[in-house]
């Protein structure tokens, strides 16, 4: 379900091509304005009242150093439903509790070839998460048995963004891990699941650039750096639930990771990419 591809878990890795010059300008220390309303659900969910916030993950970087204290604070008593709490894991919760549930757009063929055009995408900027059967136990013990070609449909489809990264190592934070790799497989899995990332809405910076602006940002936020207890895990062989990096990021108004030494993209939020409908 995560780490560095691992066909162990639901998502894989990323480098930035054209994103480079784009998006990855050093963060500015941000001036907290007054608290925001938070959007928080706090009952098990079902179609009528899953939390969706349309825009939650760019939309933190306006939010006040209050509110996202609360929204810290708020996500380790939230109610979680059982597919997203097989592991205890902080930035699921973080994710959950702020509605950071939009789902990306999937392409087939011809419209993904077609969108990759429209935007100057070429070949070499194609993510690609590699996926094999799995089974996950929930948080009341029970077995869960998932195909390959469910595991992409739950990446595409589901109303829930579940993330990766519990199992496997969350070098890059936590969240769905994919290669830039040009869509082949990652040697992670059988089935492969290509996707790129949507200019409109992917918000990229690199671990370096992360780590180097989060002593300033804790500076213009006391209250969400207390509240996080400071940035933790980030390791490879972190195993979910202490990893907070990727809280930092969206805090900041990030939904992608790069990393700054390969082609790994840890993808937060689901709303940065596109996928392509057929899988490889």
């Amino acid at each position: 379900m995560g780490g560095r591809g691992s066909s162990s878990g639901l998502i894989g890795s990323g480098t930035g091509g054209r994103f480079g010059s784009m998006q990855y300008a050093s963060p500015q220390p941000i001036t907290p304005p007054q608290p925001q309303p938070m959007p928080i659900q706090t009952q098990p969910p079902s179609d009528d009242n899953t939390p969706v916030l349309s825009g939650a993950v760019p939309d933190l970087s306006t939010w006040s150093d209050d509110a996202l204290a609360q929204a810290v604070i708020d996500s380790r008593t939230i109610q979680m439903p059982n597919m997203l709490s097989d592991v205890d894991d902080a930035t699921q919760r973080f994710i959950y509790t702020i509605g950071a549930n939009e789902k990306p757009l999937v392409l087939d063929d011809n419209a993904f070839d077609q969108f990759m055009a429209d935007n100057n995408i070429g070949q070499s900027e194609i993510l690609s998460r590699s996926v094999d059967d799995i089974t996950y136990t929930n948080n009341d013990g029970t077995a869960i048995k998932m195909t390959a070609d469910r595991v992409s449909r739950l990446l595409k489809y589901s109303r829930l963004n579940y993330i990766g990264g519990k199992y496997g190592g969350q070098l890059y934070g936590a969240g769905t891990y994919f290669a830039m790799n040009g869509g082949g497989n990652t040697g992670y899995g059988n089935t492969t699941i290509n996707a790129v990332l949507n200019p409109a809405t992917a918000r990229v910076i690199t671990d370096t650039q992360l780590r180097a602006a989060i002593p300033a940002f804790e500076q213009s936020h006391p209250k969400f750096a207390q509240a996080t207890g400071g940035l933790r895990g980030s390791g490879f062989f972190t195993r979910g639930g202490n990893d907070n990096l990727s809280i930092y990021a969206m805090a900041m108004g990030y939904n992608v990771i790069k990393s700054s030494h390969n082609n790994y993209h840890n993808v937060i939020d689901r709303r940065a990419i596109v996928y392509r409908r057929d899988d490889r």
